[in-house]
């Protein structure tokens, strides 16, 4: 039996459907629309999630896919704004940190040596850390967003998932797009495509994007402005297919980003009871003013990213069931930070003259798909990753320049083999059997000075794990696929490479997730309805973590990353889509998370004088008791990770003429409280919020002209997108705001 797509015969009673979906859509419209034609039903959606073209329903897979009109009309310009779109994702940004966690589960860090749990991949090819992994979207074709784990097929160290982008590659024909976008703060942009067929057997394509806006978030004290966008892009691509079974595409990206983010800012006290140094009465400049965007600080905070991508992708159709892929990926990415401020006032106290972040990497990876037979099929692969990573920093005090400079390099040579099996054990039941073994080869070596004392420190390790998938899917109907599967996701060790040089190299040990999950997907009311609906549980063994310890001798406060703890995340999800009658369409997502820290003891910077919790009385760490003042934190909820977040849009199109459509769309997202820290504390967290955006489109039916009128964060709300509390009597809140209010209008033309 062909089961790449699920078979339509069937369907789910309305009384079961309407009470499935029954908090989103209306079973009264739903049941209306099912009795008229079927005009309006929903489009097949394939993905190659598990390496193969699928449909959406048929993968036994927690996973959201998302098209480029999706993403345009909804305002997604980046990775970022898919939290706007998907349930269980949170993202955050500091200076030029990213913070992506799906599912409770991120990174620890915040350099070269750290990892993050979700892996974004570009046309097939992982990225090798997580400065990577916002880039902007260009002339995209979809976006696949997996949840869990994905320690099988999709790869490397994804313990929490994977966000797949896929850009639009060469076709056969001859056509065209251009777009101008005008908006507040001066906001200019134009992006656009030229394909073209030279041969029958050559196409080539050419996208390219131009961005500039001013910043939003205003420097009073040195008169200008952050946070802005200077954004270029080209991207060119040539498509070979000297015969059918054979095809070679080859694509080449080139991105310069030139916006200067605004770093950290001091949004408030860490402990209301301790003013922070703009409130001491000796503080002689103005306050900061988040609500007005107004902060006052003596350095610029300047950056300059640099970055470089080639992909090749050869595709042989051995046999008319065997196909071999190879996909060879070349990555540099380069990022300059300069004349950063340290302390987020304009006291002239010390600044980072320079933070680099340098990254290169190249990544081979074969695939073999095959058909065998009619009740089974296999993928299996090879994959290799090479990385050199550089993170050069110096800091300079106001009587000391480069006090403090540090030049830590990380190697990564990264091997996996995996294989993933499917049986057709019955014309309705089918078994799945998969795994992946992963070696990560580490080296790390530390050339640094600390008031001109100069130190030189290295580590190397081998960091080896097998992440073995099993799963179980059931078609009661040919619209209807239930499953279960149990899976594990291994996040690889490292080295800690801005830590104190003066203390041992901090090594850190991989992390582990086994996760079960249940899953129902259904197609109802005459393709009318789409649903999801998935319940998982994971259980986490040496998560790692950043806590901070005290250097006895020196009495300074250092970041350390320790497997600190265990953790259990349970949550369920729900997803839904609907066109209840013709021209509206109605999308919708919640998630209910319950992540929290086991036994785990430490130190808070915050609150060093404690008393000792009893039950963290002589528990060591890394062989090593812990100081005095240890509090246990069971029952803690995980960074990033709200106990409820959901998401709604809605778009409708209605003819106006013979030749026009106008659509409207609302996208709205929502959470509750998400904490920045392990501590759970208040002031360092975001309080429930939600964000609306909104756009109005007249179009040509055939597309060829439209003009969209487009709003983002509509109510203009404040929020903090990643905080981080300090410690001492002046102790703040430092952070970075999200986007305000912004609003454009865009005119594009396709031809």
């Amino acid at each position: 039996m062909n089961r790449n797509t699920i078979r339509r015969a069937g369907r789910l009673p309305l009384g079961a459907a309407a009470l499935l979906c029954g908090v989103a859509l209306p079973a009264a419209a739903l049941a209306q629309a099912s009795a008229r034609p079927n005009d309006n039903a929903l489009e097949e959606v394939v993905v190659t999630a598990e390496k193969r073209a699928e449909g959406l329903q048929n993968i036994p897979i927690a996973i959201t896919a998302l098209s480029d009109a999706t993403l345009q009309r909804a305002g997604a310009k980046e990775v970022g704004d898919l939290v706007q779109l998907t349930p269980s994702l949170q993202f955050g940004t500091r200076s030029t940190n990213i913070f992506i966690a799906m599912r409770g589960i991120g990174q620890a860090g915040q350099d070269i040596g750290s990892q993050s749990g979700v892996t974004v991949s570009l046309d097939g090819v992982p990225l090798l850390n997580h400065f990577m992994m916002n880039p902007a979207f260009l002339d995209i074709e979809r976006v696949e967003v997996l949840r869990g784990p994905q320690g099988t097929i999709a790869g490397r160290n994804a313990t929490g998932g994977a966000i797949n982008i896929h850009s639009k590659g060469p076709t056969a024909g001859d056509d065209g797009s251009l777009s101008v976008t005008v908006g507040d703060r001066g906001r200019r942009g134009v992006r656009g495509h030229i394909n073209t067929a030279f041969s029958d057997q050559l196409a080539g394509r050419l996208s390219f994007q131009r961005e500039v806006a001013d910043g939003w978030l205003k420097n009073a004290f040195l008169g200008r402005r952050n946070d802005n966008t200077d954004v270029a892009e080209v991207r060119g691509q040539l498509l070979f297919t000297p015969a059918d079974t054979f095809s070679l595409r080859a694509l080449v990206d080139y991105t310069r980003d030139r916006s200067d983010p605004g770093f950290a800012q001091i949004l408030r006290r860490a402990d209301p009871a301790r003013p922070t140094v703009p409130e001491l009465p000796t503080y002689i400049y103005p306050r900061n003013d988040p609500d007005n965007l107004t902060f006052y600080f003596n350095e610029p905070n300047r950056r300059d990213v640099e970055s470089v991508r080639a992909t090749a992708i050869a595709t042989w159709a051995i046999t008319p069931d065997i196909t071999l892929t190879s996909t060879t990926g070349f990555i540099d990415h380069e990022i300059d930070l300069t004349d950063l401020d340290v302390d987020a006032t304009p006291y002239n106290t010390s600044r980072f003259d320079l933070i680099g972040i340098n990254a290169r990497q190249v990544t081979q990876e074969l695939t073999l798909t095959a058909n065998l037979g009619d009740r089974a099929d296999i993928v299996a692969g090879a994959f290799y990753m090479h990385g050199d990573s550089s993170e050069p920093l110096y800091l300079s005090l106001a009587t000391f320049r480069n006090y403090l400079v540090y030049l830590p390099e990380e190697k990564l040579d990264s091997y996996a083999a995996y294989a993933q099996f499917r049986y057709q054990l019955t014309d309705k039941l089918r078994a799945t059997v998969g795994g992946r073994y992963t070696t990560d080869d580490k080296s790390y070596q530390m050339d640094s000075s600390v008031g001109g004392a100069p130190r030189l420190s290295s580590d190397s390790g081998k960091f080896t794990a097998f992440t073995p998938r099993f799963a179980l899917d059931y078609t009661p109907t040919d619209e209807t696929l239930a499953y279960a599967s149990i899976s594990r996701g291994f996040k690889s060790g490292g080295f800690n490479t801005l830590g104190d040089v003066s203390m041992p190299v901090n090594r850190f040990n991989p992390e582990y997730v086994w996760n079960y999950e249940v899953g129902l997907k259904a197609m109802m009311l005459d393709r009318k309805l789409r649903m999801g609906l998935t319940g998982f549980y994971a259980d986490y063994t040496n998560l790692q973590q950043t806590v901070f310890r005290l250097n006895e001798a020196t009495q300074v406060r250092f970041p350390r990353v320790e497997n600190s703890t265990s953790a259990k995340i349970k949550g369920v999800e729900l997803e839904a889509e609907a066109t209840p009658v013709k021209g509206l369409r109605l999308t919708g997502a919640v998630t209910y998370l319950d992540a929290k820290f086991g036994f785990f003891c430490n130190n808070n910077p915050l609150y060093p004088s404690v008393p000792t919790s009893p039950s963290c009385v002589g528990v060591t760490r890394d062989g090593a008791p812990l100081p005095a003042g240890a509090v246990q934190l069971e029952g803690n909820r995980l960074t990033q990770a709200p106990r409820w977040q959901y998401n709604v849009s809605a778009q409708y199109t209605v003819p106006v003429s013979d030749s026009l459509n106008l659509t409207g769309r609302m996208d709205y997202k929502w959470q509750s409280r998400t904490y920045f820290d392990i501590y759970n504390n208040p002031q360092n967290s975001q309080a429930a919020y939600g964000l609306l955006n909104a756009s109005v489109e007249l179009a040509s039916q055939d597309r060829a002209w439209a003009l969209l009128a487009w709003v983002r964060n509509a109510a203009d709300k404040r929020y903090v997108s990643q905080g981080s509390a300090g410690s001492g009597a002046n102790a703040a809140v430092t952070g970075s705001l999200g986007l305000p209010r912004m609003y454009g209008v865009t005119v594009s033309h396709q031809f």
